[in-house]
This record gives C-alpha cells, sequence and structure tokens, in this order.
C-alpha cells in the first residue's frame, strides 16, 4: 500500500490514513485563517498595513531568523536523544511523500495563517509572551517533549518580536515559511535523523 494510504500513529490521529492527516491539516489551517481574519475585523486592525511586501529590510530579517531556526532545529535533532523531539511521526506521515511545491504550498498557507491569527490577532491583545504561552500549547503534540516545547515557545517569541519590531506581519510570515519548507523538505530528503523514510511519490 503506498504511503498516502498507510494509516498510523500520531497522538490525537488513530488509525488516520496519510490523506486524511493532510485533508486535516488543510481544513484546520483554513480554520485558523477565518479564525484570524474574523479577530482581525473585530479589532479593526484588518488592512494592508499588516504585509509590507515591498520593504526589502523585512524580507532579510524573515530569511534571517528562519534560517537561524532552522540551524538550531537541525543542531538539536543531531544532538538530543531521539525520542525527546519526537512528534509520533506527524511530520515525517506529511512531508515524505509529498513534491517541493506540495510542501511549499503547504508552509505558505500555515506561515500566513498562524501568523494573522497569533501574532496579528492574538498578539495585539495577549502580547509577546501571553502569545508565545498559547501557541506553544496549541500544538499539543509537543507538549509531552519538553526541549520541543521550549523550542516552540522561543521561536513564537521571536517571530513575536519580529512583528513588534517591524510593525508587520512580513518578516514573522517569512521566517515560519523557510522554517517550515526547509525542515519539511530535509524530512522528504531523508536528511533528519529519525526521518529517513523516502519518497515514494512526488
Amino acid at each position: 500500500m503506498e504511503d498516502s494510504e498507510e494509516r498510523g500513529g500520531g497522538p490525537g490521529e488513530p488509525g488516520m490514513t496519510d490523506r486524511e492527516l493532510l485533508l486535516n491539516l488543510y481544513a484546520t489551517q483554513l480554520l485558523v485563517l477565518f479564525l484570524a481574519v474574523m479577530l482581525l475585523l473585530v479589532q479593526g486592525r484588518l488592512s494592508a498595513g499588516l504585509f509590507q511586501w515591498r520593504e526589502s529590510l523585512y524580507w532579510a530579517a524573515g530569511v534571517l531568523l528562519g534560517m537561524i531556526v532552522v540551524g538550531i532545529e537541525v543542531l538539536l535533532v543531531r544532538v538530543l536523544p531521539p525520542e525527546w523531539l519526537d512528534d509520533g511521526g506527524i511530520n515525517l506521515r506529511l512531508f515524505r511523500g509529498r513534491s517541493l511545491w506540495h510542501i511549499a504550498w503547504i508552509a505558505l498557507l500555515v506561515s500566513v495563517a498562524e501568523e494573522m491569527l497569533f501574532r496579528g490577532a492574538v498578539q495585539h491583545w495577549l502580547g509577546i509572551w501571553g502569545t508565545s504561552l498559547l501557541f506553544t500549547l496549541i500544538h499539543f503534540r509537543y507538549l509531552r517533549r519538553w526541549a520541543m516545547s521550549c523550542l516552540l515557545f522561543a521561536v513564537s517569541a521571536a517571530l513575536g518580536w519580529s512583528a513588534e519590531w517591524s510593525g508587520t506581519l512580513t518578516p514573522a510570515i517569512v521566517a515560519h515559511f523557510i522554517i517550515d519548507f526547509v525542515m519539511g523538505a530535509l524530512i522528504r530528503m531523508g536528511r533528519i535523523p529519525g526521518m529517513d523514510g523516502p519518497p515514494d511519490k512526488a
């Protein structure tokens, strides 16, 4: 049976096929995007000013932050015991059978949706630290892995700081995209220890 139809393994996804896991990801992120738009409308803050795409400094800051986080994550998976970073195989199942363009699309959707909600809307109410705590708790599959929880909190705080510094979501979205795309591509190519399943189809 193809990888996309394998059933398995992550917490909260008992018996899900890989296709169902992917559809669940899309449904969740579309819900996140919808909530973000609604909250920003309530706040009266949904405007083009949230996205200053023409400012090269913000792009550069996002790329730099994203690559720093990727470097830290790659270092951690090489020096820490695998069980400290285990997510139940969810990321492996999501990325190992995807083409690079599909991974890029997933990374784009997740980065835009989550940054609009957390850094765009929630941070306006809770600030950087409250938002970072909520962001960490939302990623519940990592809560029993203290190393991953600490990393998530730190990354969220860094993304929050980038939004606070720039007054726009651009660097946070760019950094989030870089993190998700590069890590997803590395998982697909079998470059992450413990996640070396080769892709069966593009």
